[in-house]
């Protein structure tokens, strides 16, 4: 059951990454204007692109690479608020 339960943290914390990613790309620029909205207007058009020119596997690989675009903004993202959070002084109990 570790093992099980080890399996499940690592696929879960990719999951959240990977929709946390999404969610930031998408909703940044919502309103379809400004700088917000050229990441998801770059991703949604190569996506397109890919689906067009692919014939028969073409929405597996245009969504293969949303997700993976997706996935690599919720790490980057996720880098750095762990890297802020480890900056952060903290007073840790001393025990005696």
């Amino acid at each position: 059951m570790p093992k099980v339960l080890a399996t499940i943290s690592v696929v879960g914390t990719v999951a959240m990454l990977w929709v946390g990613g999404h969610i930031l790309m998408a909703n940044l620029g919502a309103d379809g204007t400004g700088w917000f909205n050229a990441p998801y207007e770059w991703v949604h058009h190569i996506e397109h692109g890919i689906s067009e020119a692919t014939g028969a596997l073409g929405g597996t690989l245009g969504w293969s690479f949303n997700t993976l675009c997706s996935a690599v903004i919720g790490c980057l993202v996720g880098s750095v608020v762990v890297g802020v959070v480890h900056l952060l002084p903290v007073k840790k109990a001393h025990v005696e």
